[in-house]
């Protein structure tokens, strides 16, 4: 199992990826990686990286706070 870098900029989710396989198509609307999530009490260190698929880069999600 390879994990994504931030360096990737084809880091996928788990929806993102499974839903570019034929059939799959209707698995690329969960994805819910839309923004990245900070490691808690650190500085740059991402516990989850946002989705770089090309349709999540055409809008981005804004924080609502």
């Amino acid at each position: 199992m390879t994990t994504a870098t931030a360096a990737d900029p084809e880091a996928l989710s788990v929806e993102c990826t499974l839903g570019r396989k034929p059939g799959y198509e209707d698995v690329h609307a969960q994805c819910r990686q839309l923004r990245d999530v900070p490691l808690p009490h650190s500085t740059g260190v991402l516990l989850i990286h946002r989705c770089r698929c090309s349709c999540h880069r055409q809008s981005p999600v804004r924080d609502p706070s």
